[in-house]
């Protein structure tokens, strides 16, 4: 419901945006958007509120090869990181995170332990402290075309930086190439 209300916050802010708005955008009534949030502020806090996430609770799907979820995870996080990105200004603007961005950094450490266990996962000679490092690169390029919105392609830009990346430091040694290749669209 979020993505659906998002257009409505970017326009107009959070302090601007109504009920009326945003419950139009979301094809409900005011009435029956508090039927799922019980307050603007809780809509637009919605992507920020939830469990936090460490490297010891990251699941890893055992049934589905640890590289095509890195590649699955890579482009769910471009699809999803505007959307993300505007929870976390929005989170701001209703005085609901902590001061000095503390949202933002939660967010990275989240990211970065997500990333790095299935990058560890997909390759298990890795030291979980090098898995790390990789994820710090991968968010690190993703905050990046995000943030600046420099690539007219940021989407294709960003996937193909990071799967080079990836390629870099995983391929050969760690992860065959055309496992990589199938997981990435590169082969």
């Amino acid at each position: 419901m979020f993505a659906l209300a998002a257009p409505v916050f970017r326009r107009h802010g959070y302090r601007d945006a109504t009920i009326k708005a945003l419950a139009h955008a979301c094809h409900l009534s005011p009435a029956g958007l508090y039927h799922y949030f019980s307050s603007k502020r809780d809509l637009a806090t919605y992507l920020v509120r939830r469990p936090r996430l460490d490297w010891d609770s990251t699941w890893v799907d055992p049934s589905i090869d640890a590289v095509r979820q890195l590649g699955q995870l890579v482009d769910l996080a471009i699809a999803e990181l505007p959307n993300y990105l505007l929870a976390l200004q929005l989170t701001e603007e209703a005085g609901d995170g902590p001061p000095g961005g503390g949202a933002r950094s939660r967010a990275f450490q989240e990211g970065e332990a997500v990333f790095g266990r299935l990058i560890a996962t997909a390759a298990p000679g890795l030291a979980r402290e090098r898995a790390t490092e990789i994820a710090r690169s991968v968010l690190a390029l993703l905050a990046g075309t995000a943030y600046t919105g420099l690539d007219p392609d940021p989407n294709r830009a960003v996937r193909g930086r990071i799967a080079a990346l990836l390629r870099r430091e995983l391929v050969p040694d760690l992860i065959d190439a055309d496992r990589f290749g199938a997981a990435f669209g590169t082969e």
